[in-house]
Parts: C-alpha cells; sequence; structure tokens
C-alpha cells in the first residue's frame, strides 16, 4: 500500500509556499501614494491570492479538517477542533477584509487604512500558516502513518481479504 503520510504535509506546504509568494506581491503593491492614485495592481494582486486562498481553505475544510476529527484519538480531535475553530475567524476577516476594499474607490479614498489593515491580516495569516506547518501537517502525517499501519499485518506486509 502507497503511504500517505507524505502529501498532507507536501500538498499544503507547497500551498503555504506559494500563497506566501502572492502575499509578497500584494504587500509590495502596498504604497500608499500609489494606491491614491492606481489602486489596480493591489486589487489584482489580492484577488489573486484571494483566489488561492479560497482554494487552500476549500481543501483543508473539505478533507483535510473531516478526516482528523474522525480519528479515533482525542487528542488529535481536539488539536483539529481547535486549529478549526481558530482559522474560520481569519478567514472570515481575510474575505470581510476583500469585499470591503473591492472598489477602486473605497482604496484611494483611505489608502492608509487599507495598507495598514491588509499589512496586519497578512501578519496574521503568515503567523496561521507557520502554526499549520508546525502543528497541523505533522498531526495529519501522524494520523495518515497510523492509518496505513492499521491497513498492514503485523508483517508489515499489506492485509488480505
Amino acid at each position: 500500500m502507497a503511504d500517505r503520510s507524505d502529501g498532507a504535509r507536501a500538498r499544503f506546504a507547497r500551498q503555504h509556499s506559494e500563497l506566501s509568494q502572492l502575499a509578497k506581491d500584494v504587500l509590495r503593491a502596498l504604497d500608499t501614494r500609489t494606491l491614491e492614485i492606481d489602486p489596480t495592481p493591489a486589487r489584482r494582486a489580492l484577488a489573486v491570492f484571494a483566489g488561492r486562498l479560497r482554494v487552500h481553505a476549500a481543501m483543508e475544510q473539505d478533507a483535510l479538517y473531516p478526516s482528523l476529527l474522525a480519528s479515533g484519538d482525542p487528542s488529535v480531535v481536539a488539536k483539529a477542533r481547535e486549529l478549526l475553530d481558530e482559522v474560520g475567524d481569519l478567514y472570515e476577516a481575510f474575505f470581510a477584509h476583500q469585499k470591503r476594499w473591492a472598489d477602486a474607490a473605497a482604496i484611494r479614498a483611505d489608502a492608509e487604512t487599507f495598507c495598514r489593515d491588509t499589512m496586519m491580516l497578512f501578519a496574521r495569516l503568515r503567523v496561521r500558516m507557520k502554526r499549520e506547518n508546525d502543528e497541523l501537517y505533522p498531526l495529519a502525517d501522524a494520523t495518515a502513518k497510523a492509518a496505513d499501519a492499521d491497513l498492514t499485518s503485523p508483517s508489515g506486509t499489506p492485509a488480505r481479504c
């Protein structure tokens, strides 16, 4: 049986790397003087980031968290529940931010607040991604390894019916 344990960490860490690069694109576009003239590059970069974040969030919430919450290990379930509850608020804040600043006129009218709020939100996302890399994905890997071990016989060969 193929080992599934390397999948979660590698896949989600790759997504985090891509999101980090896209975040840098957004942050580079945060110059109040430029935003007051033309916020289009910042809005575009934010939209690209948001699209990628939506895919990442959906993968976590549709596959990763349900598998952890279904674990027979109460400590795994508790940690997954804790992290899921926290990330929901962060995603909600991010998508509300994106909606608030979807209009170029809003950004032009208050470029300073847009910059400050965007930087604060990206700082929160950066901390969250580190926490997922350090806590959530290793937990998912360990859970997948345990599930793989349960599917093999004591001799280490795949179980047969």
